[in-house]
């Protein structure tokens, strides 16, 4: 690993337990999910407002990451794309005792459907 990489993978340790940082994080993968599901339908962000009933601008903020971003506009974006939205609370992989990261991670796959936003 380069110097770089080491110092990336150290910024990133000091924030893993911040709540602001696991914020973006969950909203920036949301985000992303929206983005991929628009993009394997053929959705534009125009014709994804035009079905929500709101502006192309809201749309754009909203995938910019919008830090408002509240249940019901995320359960709003799910249905408007033929998804269901799916949010699970589940133990942190690093708080059970003998269970690996891939082995949680992999429970939690088989629990995901094929047309679902999960956080």
């Amino acid at each position: 690993m380069t110097d770089a990489g080491k110092w990336f993978k150290e910024k990133l340790d000091q924030f893993k337990d911040d709540v602001e940082f696991l914020t973006e994080k969950t909203i920036l993968d949301f985000t992303e999910q929206v983005v991929a599901s628009m993009e394997a339908q053929g959705i534009s962000r125009a014709e994804l407002a035009k079905r929500l009933g709101v502006s192309k601008a809201f749309i754009t903020k909203l995938l910019n990451g919008n830090p408002n971003l509240t249940i019901k506009t995320m359960v709003s974006l799910a249905k408007t794309l033929d998804c269901d939205l799916s949010i699970d609370l589940h133990i942190s992989p690093t708080k059970i005792p003998n269970v690996s990261k891939k082995q949680s991670g992999q429970v939690l796959k088989s629990r995901k459907s094929r047309n679902s936003l999960q956080l």
